[in-house]
């Protein structure tokens, strides 16, 4: 560049075009004593040849400057300000190229000192360039950079704008500034350089604290050294940023690398800068301390540990054991020693972390009583009343004992061990026991452990199979731990009888982890395969349970597909010649076989080897050989798999299941089959002998169920061919009332064979209705006839509920099903509006009357006498003898038959199936739980229900309260200004309300608060309903129509809260107290419910509340 300004270059150069555009490249000046050729004037012409002095004479010339150098000429470009007027370009970007150009040529080193005030210069005005032209800013900011690289002198006075200029481009450049932070990094030294003391460095000290915050600055290993060094150029600063560094802290949930980013910067400090360490020492890590110990919430203690942690992990450095000892020593010991459990348990998880807490410059003789006193309070802490403490003690002293085996006496690792393994594996805590586990997994890592963990380990075998999943899951993961030591074998703590009970009825989870255990054991890999499913088959034959499972989940806990078919075959081909095995080995071999068929299914390569297995009619043969439901309900699904060309291949069988699943229809498994046996039916194409069979079921029960109570009979009987498609529910006739014949004035009781029979194929019609695939080609050919015979035997079930020991609803289920999908199909069909459908309306005005009938006794109910029938209707099936149902069953029965019809209400109503019965709606509501109340009002004693039946009626009592709830909020919902709501409201509102003190007096106060939390959700709308005919309507009907609560003077919930206010407000004598007895309790659950009350009523509308 240097000889470029000598000497130019030819004008036919290039560069001659660039030295034109750039004002700054010197021309070479013209030698004394010669002078340039005139040039021509610029009006001048051809026509005019005339020299231009004859017209006009040339003004007298300047004499000519003599060259500058070029140092000076980029010093004057940059200092130079451009003219606004003229719209000329500035010199300084072409100077900052110009010196960028100079500084970083390869040939020429530059000369600092003539460099120095161009950079100066150039300086000075890095602000304005950062925002009137960035890229000439970031050019020059490399200039200062290569300057104090380079050591240049005078390098100190070009940074005061630098190092503003590039935190600021770091703070806002994103995920880009990992490269500034390495250029700000090189520049480390100048931060020391400025004077922070000055008012003008304000700005860039704000600067450098909102570097703290920028994650970008804590990510970065450069940015974590810089915040450091930050930490160490002023005290104020120092302060300012650890204060900072103590806020964030304070709010850093859940984020942990940053509360790590933010002990790393500070244990920098720390080290690097000699003053600051009192700062950091005294004030900030005393105030970690305090926090990690004393703070209300566990994740700001956990984040002041995590802090403290970056000194605990570099206790080698010198100076930081005996900081971390002077800090902890006076607040640790006592805080494990009070009363705050928050505190003990903070305190704790500190201890842990600093565990050998040991004063560094004393001997060992001293040490060791303080190291006793830590081992004292953890092992009272094992003890303590709260059972966070005592998992976090748990799992601690086995950390501890894992690394600090070798200088822990022997007499005190056993104690420890001893009290975890027989005490606290026993705890009543679920984490506790959890933790025990936890702690013996980790614990096991030092081998030094094993010879003492060898007696200990067969006392947790119970832990197998504790009540909690999480914690068998735990135990199993402990015997996978001990299974990969050498030294211990798994079945000598826990017995392979206890492995195979949990694997066959345990979690799919606990099951999973045990067949991982198991693998190596009984499917080796590396045995030939006839050995390794010898070996499986033994286990099946063993325990055909625990082998189902172990094939199940074989194929993703290791074992290969290739081997897995291998075991398929001969577990087929040992079922079929069963020479040895009995009934349940030979359905475990079947369904062992269909689980590995299903775990296989999903891989193509699989499939053919899989259907050779099966080739031969050997699926009839395998069916032949199932004997349990369960084995064939494995096999009808594995069908689908194996022999996808002929799905009718057991067609008979599925359609015998069909038939004969009645009897056993409430049978898990026997469901299993039922459900296995509807899809491949469905699958083969003739699913319509399946509902011919089904209906006509349905339909002769009906018939005789008609004939016996005087009702009118079902429809038509189905034919027997394939019925016509097209009769759907919609063109049955709507009656107005029941044909009631002339019933018999006693009771018939039905034996347990016929509701067994009319329980299965109603239960099975259920089933299809909910599987989407069934239920159009059912609704759309055979809704009719179902739902006439479903018709009578729900009518039956109501009004005879009493007579039945064990109700089965699936009857009134399967008829409310259908009535609901038939209506939506209608809906779909014929683009109708919801609120246009019959169907459902008519089914539910049906099933009211039918309760109305029986609540009101217009259906004779006698339990005494004997039953007498006519002539037609005798036979050998009914025996008709006295007969007495137990009254829990009766209250059981009609509870859980209003639960139903409650639920199929609020369900109609929701999707807007239900238009014109809102009111009656209502009134059957009412009605119910006033029953309900008064049925428990006759048991108040509960003498008559066992801990079973209690349970199930309270269950349902629940239910039936939130769907009550439920359908009053709906009517509320749908009540307008000219639409009042009706009186039935208010009164199921306060039946609602009397379940409370109804089921406290039934069954004890505990399960009333149990009801009462139930409440509590639906509460506002009870709260309304009591007033809604105040609240909702024309005001001339708030006052003229009074409510009629019925026989009671008040409901049972304002008698017990009247009760409750004159306890409190009587002063009892002694002398009194033994007389009344519990005549003065006050009710703990409508106390509560006042208290409810009253807080809602204070937050809600004035208006309410008056």
């Amino acid at each position: 560049i240097r000889n470029a300004a000598r000497a130019p270059p030819p004008p036919h150069h290039p560069r001659c075009r660039r030295r034109r555009a750039c004002p700054l490249l010197l021309r070479r000046p013209p030698r004394p004593g010669r002078h340039p050729p005139p040039r021509p004037h610029r009006r001048c012409s051809s026509q005019d040849p005339s020299p231009p002095q004859a017209h006009r004479p040339l003004p007298p010339r300047l004499p000519p400057s003599p060259p500058l150098p070029l140092p000076q000429t980029l010093a004057q470009a940059l200092s130079a300000d451009p003219d606004p007027g003229c719209g000329s370009v500035s010199p300084r970007a072409p100077a900052a190229v110009l010196l960028h150009l100079l500084l970083t040529h390869p040939l020429h080193p530059p000369r600092w000192d003539d460099l120095l005030r161009p950079l100066a210069l150039l300086h000075d005005r890095l602000a304005i360039l950062a925002t009137e032209d960035p890229p000439v800013a970031a050019l020059a900011a490399s200039c200062f950079e290569l300057a104090w690289r380079a050591g240049a002198p005078g390098r100190d006075a070009l940074v005061a704008q630098t190092l503003p200029y590039l935190f600021s481009q770091a703070l806002t450049s994103g995920s880009n500034a990992r490269p500034l932070l390495r250029r700000l990094f090189a520049l480390r030294e100048a931060l020391p350089l400025l004077d922070y003391t000055d008012e003008s460095i304000s700005d860039f000290k704000m600067l450098l604290l909102r570097c703290f915050v920028s994650p970008h600055f804590l990510k970065a290993e450069e940015g974590r050294k810089l915040l450091a060094l930050v930490l160490g150029v002023s005290e104020g600063l120092a302060r300012e940023g650890l204060e900072l560094i103590r806020a964030q802290v304070g709010m850093m949930r859940g984020r942990r690398a940053a509360v790590v980013a933010y002990g790393e910067v500070v244990f920098r400090a720390w080290k690097d800068a000699g003053w600051v360490r009192g700062e950091i020492g005294d004030g900030f890590l005393q105030g970690m301390v305090e926090a990690a110990v004393h703070a209300a919430d566990k994740e700001v203690a956990r984040a002041a540990r995590r802090i403290l942690w970056a000194f605990v992990e570099q206790k080698a450095v010198a100076g930081v054991e005996k900081l971390v000892f002077r800090l902890s020593e006076p607040v640790l010991f006592r805080s494990l020693q009070v009363a705050n459990s928050n505190v003990r348990h903070n305190a704790l998880h500190l201890l842990l972390d600093l565990f050998p807490l040991e004063d560094p410059d004393v001997t060992k003789d001293v040490n060791d009583p303080l190291l006793e006193k830590q081992f004292f309070l953890l092992d009272k802490l094992l003890i303590d009343d709260c059972p966070e403490i005592r998992a976090v003690a748990v799992e601690g002293i086995c950390r501890i004992l894992n690394q600090f085996w070798e200088v822990i006496p022997s007499p005190t690792i056993s104690k420890n061990l001893s009290k975890i393994v027989d005490d606290m594996s026993k705890d009543s805590c679920n984490e506790v026991r959890l933790s025990t586990l936890n702690g013996l997994i980790y614990l096991l890592d030092n081998p030094q452990s094993h010879d003492i963990m060898k007696v200990l380990l067969p006392r947790l075998s119970d832990m197998v199979s504790d009540p909690v999943l999480s914690v068998r899951a735990a135990a199993v993961d402990l015997l996978l731990t001990i299974r990969d030591l050498r030294s211990f074998q798994y079945n000598k703590v826990v017995g392979l009888g206890t492995l195979l009970s949990s694997l066959a009825d345990d979690h799919p989870r606990v099951a999973k982890k045990i067949t991982k255990l198991l693998i190596p054991s009984y499917f080796p890999s590396k045995l030939p395969l006839k050995e390794a499913c010898d070996r499986c088959i033994a286990l099946i034959k063993r325990s055909p349970a625990a082998g189902a499972r172990f094939c199940e989940f074989a194929l993703s806990e290791g074992s290969t597909p290739q081997r897995l078919v291998g075991l398929i075959k001969v577990s087929i081909s040992r079922a079929l010649s069963p020479s040895g095995l009995n009934s349940e080995q030979t359905d475990g071999l079947v369904i062992a076989s269909a689980k590995l068929i299903k775990s296989l299914s999903d891989e193509g390569s699989n499939l053919v080897a899989l259907r050779e297995c099966f080739a031969n009619a050997k699926l009839k043969l395998l069916f032949k050989t199932a004997v349990s439901d369960g084995a064939q309900a494995a096999l009808l699904s594995m069908v689908p798999v194996v022999s996808p060309d002929d799905l009718c291949v057991l067609h008979i069988e599925c359609m015998n299941i069909v038939v004969n699943a009645a009897v056993t229809s409430k049978q898990e498994e026997c469901q299993e089959a039922l459900l296995a046996a509807h899809k491949l039916v469905h699958l083969s194409g003739r699913s319509d002998e399946m509902f011919e069979e089904l209906t006509n079921i349905l339909q002769s029960k009906a018939s005789y169920f008609s004939g016996i109570y005087g009702l009118e009979p079902p429809s038509c009987p189905v034919a027997s061919t394939k019925r016509k498609k097209g009769k759907s529910l919609k063109k049955t006739p709507a009656r107005s009332d029941d044909v009631v014949g002339n019933r018999s004035s006693t009771p018939v009781i039905l034996n347990n064979e016929e509701l067994a029979a009319v329980g299965g194929a109603a239960w099975q019609l259920n089933e299809i209705l909910k599987a989407e695939e069934m239920r159009a080609a059912f609704v759309q050919s055979y809704a009719e006839i179902a739902f006439s015979s479903l018709k009578v035997i729900s009518q039956v079930y109501i009004e005879q509920c009493l007579h039945f020991e064990s109700l089965d609803l699936s009857p009134v289920l399967a008829y409310l099903s259908l009535a609901t999908y038939s209506a939506l199909q209608d809906v779909d069909q014929t683009d109708m509006s919801c609120s246009e459908s019959t169907i459902v309306n008519q089914s539910l005005d049906h099933l009211l009357r039918c309760y109305d009938r029986f609540v009101n006794g217009s259906v004779t109910v006698s339990t005494n006498s004997t039953s007498k029938l006519n002539k037609n209707k005798e036979s050998a099936e009914h025996k008709h003898q006295q007969h007495v149902t137990p009254e829990v069953e009766c209250t059981i029965n009609v509870i859980m038959l209003g639960t139903s019809i409650l639920k199929f209400i609020v369900d109609t109503t929701t999707i807007k199936l239900v238009n014109e019965s809102k009111v009656r709606c209502v009134g059957f509501g009412s009605s119910y739980t006033k029953y309900a109340v008064s049925a428990m009002k006759r048991h108040s004693e509960g003498s008559s229900f066992n801990g079973d039946d209690l349970k199930d009626i309270l269950i349902l009592t629940r239910s039936s309260f939130t769907y009550a709830a439920k359908l009053l909020h709906l009517v509320l919902a749908s009540s307008t200004e000219s639409a009042s709501p009706p009186e039935e409201a208010f009164l199921l509102a306060n039946n609602l309300l009397d379940l409370v003190p109804a089921v406290e007096s039934f069954a004890g106060p505990r399960y009333a608060l149990t009801l009462v939390s139930v409440v509590k959700q639906w509460l506002p709308v009870l709260i309304l309903g009591l007033g809604c005919r105040w609240l909702i309507g024309p005001e001339s009907e708030m006052a003229t129509k009074p409510c009629n609560l019925g026989d009671a003077d008040l409901p049972l919930w304002v008698a017990a809260l009247a009760k409750n206010e004159l306890l409190e407000a009587e002063e009892p004598r002694e002398d009194d107290q033994s007389e009344q007895g519990n005549e003065h309790e006050e009710s703990p659950s409508s106390k509560k419910l006042a208290e409810l009350m009253v807080t809602l009523l204070k937050k809600g509308s004035p208006k309410i509340l008056d």
